[in-house]
């Protein structure tokens, strides 16, 4: 089988994990959708979401809403990892370009930090549809994050 390796960043502080998969175990569309956090560390974030009638759309692939719901989560979580534990983020905007249809079993979302500041952090995250142990890169987005509970400027 092949795989695409995941980074080998610093790993999180043990609180900062648990603050963020209890955030992301409140998101009500994640758990519907069977969605999990498989990789946290600092400045990345993985979910996988397995194939489901759940995530299709009608020829049988995730849906494009799936997909850029995968990637803000994997970004925005990649994000978190880089917030102080009182602060919170929201998503500003994000650019999803789909490159192929997400065809496969599962669907992986793996985020990165690209620059932290003190009100913006971007992100980008690649998403690959997994058809029978093929990692098909299927998606790119980029993501800008608003810091809530951010100190301003002066």
């Amino acid at each position: 089988m092949v795989t695409v390796p995941v980074s080998h960043a610093a790993p999180l502080d043990d609180a900062i994990a648990a603050k963020i998969r209890a955030s992301f175990d409140s998101q009500g569309v994640m758990t519907h959708w069977g969605a999990h956090i498989t990789h946290l560390a600092d400045g990345h974030c993985e979910i996988s979401l397995p194939f489901s009638d759940k995530v299709n759309q009608q020829h049988g692939f995730f849906h494009g809403g799936v997909i850029g719901a995968i990637a803000d989560s994997a970004g925005g979580y990649a994000g978190y990892t880089r917030i102080s534990p009182e602060q919170e983020l929201v998503t500003a905007e994000y650019k999803l370009n789909i490159l192929a249809p997400g065809k496969g079993d599962t669907l992986v979302g793996r985020g990165q930090v690209v620059k932290a500041g003190r009100t913006l952090i971007v992100t980008t995250a690649e998403l690959f549809a997994i058809d029978n142990g093929k990692w098909t890169l299927c998606a790119l987005m980029q993501q800008t994050l608003f810091v809530l509970g951010a100190t301003p400027a002066r």
